[in-house]
């Protein structure tokens, strides 16, 4: 008998250091869940802005540097590569940029690919070189490119000097171990307790189900289970045995946990310089947040953006004589051209012309004379006139 119960108490020593680790493993997948979920929402939200702006390229042409649409527009704007399309792509360049605090974009046969991963060189005076690049698809599917690539054929985004991972991890590594205290607290508090206790001598225990007789633990297991099953359950009790739920007058809600997520979402989303409101989705009309997000959250990106595609595809060459990539901050949001209809006829008045006007609000331009003339329609000189030393109308 006393090997036996050794061996029980060992069983039973191995079950709860079993269920200890299960109720770990959950409230350490809680807290990562909370820490991923803020941090995606954070990057999801840049993303999707940068990705739906147009890219503009401005060439030389006859002497004066315009907006073209030419193969290097469709494939920023379009279809970077025969398997992807630009909103997509330029999505994921972003958003690995933004997780990996750098992406790099592969300049191969005319396309334009982004690298799920990849080594550099230490180079530091010369340029460096990628190696090992792993391409995929929205499949799943991989492949690993057999030669290594010069910094003059990529273009790579660089975020490591802003220090938000750090930063974060920092952060979170204060705060993780309350969150799981707060989901350890909220689930002991709630959970329900009871007391089983007999009466007389302990009579024989049978397995409604087999008819054979079972031991004490076996019946509490099947007790226990009954008691806490999801599901409508109907509970076995023994005629010697009484079961009472045992009310400790007070139950916890999930408000401490939802102060400890909130602020950890609110330190996600200053990091990222996306305004509560905006990250939260809760803003409304008369807020000015919009501007502060796409100023501080959005352009500084954006720029980086701008820089790797100036320096791969116009060429420093090109660009030091006034050709240059721009990507359009107007339309990253949604205007209403009723609502935009004087701002407009303000820039009309001031010399902007037609189809100037169309691009800054998304609207396709004119191929007309007309459409490319300025007028200034208010009582303002034109500056020629007062070179002059009059009004030429005047008599």
């Amino acid at each position: 008998m006393g090997l036996l119960k050794k061996i029980l108490n060992q069983q039973k020593e191995e079950k709860d250091l079993i269920d200890f680790i299960d109720d770990l493993i959950f409230v350490k997948s809680k807290q990562l869940e909370i820490k991923r979920h803020a941090i995606e929402h954070a990057i999801d939200l840049i993303a999707k802005t940068i990705s739906k702006s147009e890219i503009k390229v401005y060439r030389k042409r006859n002497g004066k540097i315009k907006s073209i649409k030419n193969d290097e527009y469709y494939r920023l704007n379009v279809r970077p590569n025969e398997n992807e399309e630009a909103t997509s792509f330029f999505y994921k360049v972003i958003k690995k940029y933004l997780e990996n605090e750098e992406a790099l974009i592969i300049c191969f046969d005319n396309n334009l690919y982004v690298a799920d991963s990849f080594d550099c060189s230490k180079n530091i005076l010369l340029p460096k070189s990628y190696y090992n690049i792993r391409l995929s698809d929205s499949k799943n599917n991989t492949m690993l490119l057999s030669r290594s690539f010069s910094a003059k054929e990529v273009i790579y985004l660089d975020l490591k000097e802003s220090n938000i991972k750090e930063t974060l991890d920092n952060y979170y590594y204060e705060l993780g171990d309350l969150i799981g205290i707060a989901s350890n607290k909220y689930k002991l508090t709630n959970i329900s307790k009871f007391r089983v206790s007999y009466s007389g001598l302990p009579k024989k225990l049978m397995d409604p189900i087999t008819n054979k007789e079972i031991d004490y633990t076996t019946y509490k297991e099947k007790l226990v289970e009954g008691l806490f099953d999801k599901e409508d359950s109907i509970i076995l009790l023994s005629d010697n045995f009484k079961l009472d739920k045992i009310d400790f007058g007070n139950t916890e809600t999930s408000s401490e946990w939802d102060k400890l997520e909130k602020k950890w979402s609110d330190k996600v989303a200053m990091s990222f310089n996306i305004p509560l409101d905006i990250f939260y989705g809760n803003k409304t009309d008369k807020s000015t947040s919009t501007t502060d997000f796409l100023t501080f959250g959005v352009l500084p990106h954006l720029q980086i953006l701008e820089d790797g595609l100036n320096s791969k595809i116009i060429k420093k060459e090109n660009y030091l004589n006034g050709e240059y990539i721009k990507i359009n901050k107007f339309n990253m949001v949604h205007k209403d051209i009723l609502d935009s209809a004087v701002s407009m006829d303000k820039l009309f008045s001031i010399g902007y012309t037609h189809n100037e006007i169309n691009e800054i609000i998304g609207l396709p331009t004119k191929d007309e004379k007309w459409a490319n003339e300025s007028y200034i329609t208010k009582n303002y000189e034109n500056v020629n006139t007062i070179l002059k030393g009059g009004d030429q109308n005047e008599k």
